[in-house]
């Protein structure tokens, strides 16, 4: 199963990490895979700035859902909005050219779409 959770509101990153933890959690327990990918966009690209080595930190909880196979994916548009240089983000993050286009390809390519 395809699914795309798109946040643009940085106050819905915990919902939005819990959801993708919960899902991830149910695949593993009923041998349902997943392909999942969070695009950010508008203010919610702030949060992807703000970098900490913690494992507890929000970027440790992203960190721990890349490495479970999950894309999260910045919109370029809204990086330059913020002026946020990319180079200051995690490895993980994907910078993709329009947080828009990212969702209307993957909603062409069958994802289903989540908005927390």
């Amino acid at each position: 199963m395809n699914v795309l959770f798109h946040i643009d509101q940085s106050a819905n990153w915990n919902m939005t990490v819990t959801n993708v933890k919960n899902m991830l959690e149910y695949g593993k327990s009923e041998n349902i895979p997943f392909t999942i990918e969070i695009v950010a966009n508008g203010e919610a690209v702030v949060e992807l700035s703000n970098i900490s080595p913690s494992v507890n930190s929000f970027d440790g909880k992203l960190k721990i859902v890349s490495d479970h196979g999950v894309i999260i994916a910045a919109c370029s548009n809204a990086l330059k909005a913020h002026k946020i240089d990319q180079g200051n983000l995690p490895s993980f993050i994907k910078v993709v050219p329009s947080g828009v286009v990212e969702i209307a390809i993957k909603q062409e390519e069958g994802y289903s779409y989540i908005k927390p």
